[in-house]
C-alpha cells in the first residue's frame, strides 16, 4: 500500500476496504425501525472480513487509536467525504479490531483522486496513554 503516516507510533493495522456507502445509503427504515441496508449489510461484511485478514489473528486493538483514511473515490462528483465515516468506524468495531469507536482518538481524512470503484487505504495507529 506504501501510506506513509506522520505519526511515530507502530502500526497496528494496514488495510485496503471497498469504498464504502455513504451514510445517506447505509440505513433503510420500515415503518419506525431503522436498519442496516441490504448494500451497507454487504459491505460491511466484506470489509470485516479483510479487516479480520490485515489484523492476521492479533485480536482486538485494546489502546486508544489514531486513524488514517485515504479516500479514493469512484468518481469526480462532489460528495461530502466525512460521510464515509460511520461506514468505516462500524466496520472496524464490526470485524473484531476495536472493542468500541470510542478508542478513536484522533481521526485523519485525506482524499485522493478518483480510481474506478474506488477503495479506502486504512491506517490505524496505537496512540501512548
Amino acid at each position: 500500500m506504501g501510506v506513509v503516516s506522520p505519526r511515530t507510533e507502530p502500526m497496528a493495522l494496514e488495510a485496503t476496504l471497498p469504498w464504502p456507502p455513504s451514510v445517506n445509503h447505509y440505513w433503510a427504515a420500515r415503518g419506525n425501525a431503522r436498519y442496516l441496508s441490504p448494500r451497507a449489510r454487504a459491505w460491511r461484511e466484506e470489509a470485516s472480513w479483510r479487516l479480520r485478514a490485515a489484523r492476521n489473528g492479533r485480536g482486538r486493538i485494546t489502546r486508544e487509536v489514531a486513524v488514517f483514511v485515504f479516500a479514493y473515490p469512484p468518481d469526480r462528483r462532489k460528495r461530502d467525504l466525512d460521510n464515509i465515516l460511520k461506514a468505516i468506524l462500524d466496520a472496524l468495531v464490526h470485524g473484531g479490531v476495536l472493542k468500541d469507536d470510542w478508542q478513536v482518538a484522533e481521526i485523519h481524512l485525506i482524499r485522493r483522486r478518483p480510481e474506478p470503484g474506488g477503495r479506502v487505504e486504512l491506517v490505524l495507529e496505537e496512540i501512548d496513554p
